[in-house]
């Protein structure tokens, strides 16, 4: 059913960046370690983020565009099992690492392209289908067909994204721009749930006040520790670690590092989409 206004036009309009273009030719496998460091940043508040997800200890789960692990680990904690999808290695590699450390021996890896033409072929149907900020958010019936019972898809709730977050550290060391908040709520959530709505299905959302965190007994610590947010030249180190300072608070274990964000959780049974 289509309302009054188009929603899925308007959403495959604002996912075509993702689509098209150098997005969909960047090779992630260069920032494996970028991705992962902010993933365990966010760790405590990923956990939320699991946890509002319907998922039993007898569902199988796939994970589509699972990077280092950042959702296949915990979710793999409450599952029967998680499949977890990346077209890179390294990722992939990194998400079975983050696994072993945590001691999860219910995850499988499968490298996979989410776009080429026989990924359900080849990823095959589970019981619930989970795409996070990544390439399996542009495609909700196609991420549909592969869920018996739920899909779920999860991104930033108006609020400050991953790569905004990476790049303030970097603010004036390298020579990428600061990427501008986008702060227009025209544009957000609301056009994922409403284009759910019009094809039939009650969607379910949750949004988590979240964030990036750690703890760090010095300065010298916080300014080792986040290093891997990117190269920084040594004639920028001063700018660096200023850069890093706007973050840290003081408190009695030392300084706590702490950037604010916002996620919205959303899924819906995967019986009530009607593609027409």
């Amino acid at each position: 059913m289509t309302g009054l206004v188009n929603w899925r036009l308007l959403r495959e309009r604002m996912m075509a960046p993702m689509n098209n273009g150098q997005m969909a030719k960047f090779n992630w496998n260069q920032i494996t370690d970028m991705y992962d460091g902010m993933a365990k940043l966010e760790r405590r508040y990923t956990q939320m983020q699991v946890d509002c997800m319907p998922i039993t200890a007898d569902d199988t789960v796939v994970d589509i565009g699972c990077g280092p692990g950042r959702l296949s680990v915990p979710m793999a904690q409450k599952a029967q099992s998680v499949t977890s999808v990346d077209a890179f290695d390294n990722m992939l590699s990194r998400c079975m690492h983050n696994a072993s450390l945590a001691g999860i021996s219910n995850i499988t890896p499968k490298l996979q392209d989410w776009n080429s033409d026989d990924a359900i072929e080849q990823i095959g149907i589970h019981d619930i289908a989970v795409a996070s900020r990544s390439v399996g958010f542009s495609d909700l019936l196609k991420l549909n067909k592969i869920a018996r019972k739920y899909a779920v898809v999860m991104s930033f709730a108006n609020a400050p994204s991953l790569r905004e977050i990476q790049l303030s550290f970097l603010q004036g060391v390298i020579d990428t721009p600061p990427v501008p908040h986008a702060n227009d709520r025209n544009f957000g959530y609301n056009i994922t749930f409403n284009m759910l709505y019009d094809m039939g299905a009650e969607p379910n959302i949750r949004i988590v006040d979240d964030g990036y965190e750690a703890q760090f007994a010095s300065r010298e610590e916080a300014y080792e520790a986040m290093r891997f947010v990117g190269d920084i030249p040594a004639d920028k180190e001063a700018q660096y670690r200023a850069n890093v300072d706007k973050r840290l608070t003081a408190n009695e274990q030392g300084f706590r590092l702490f950037c604010a964000s916002r996620t919205f959780v959303m899924w819906w049974k995967t019986s009530e989409l009607q593609a027409d």
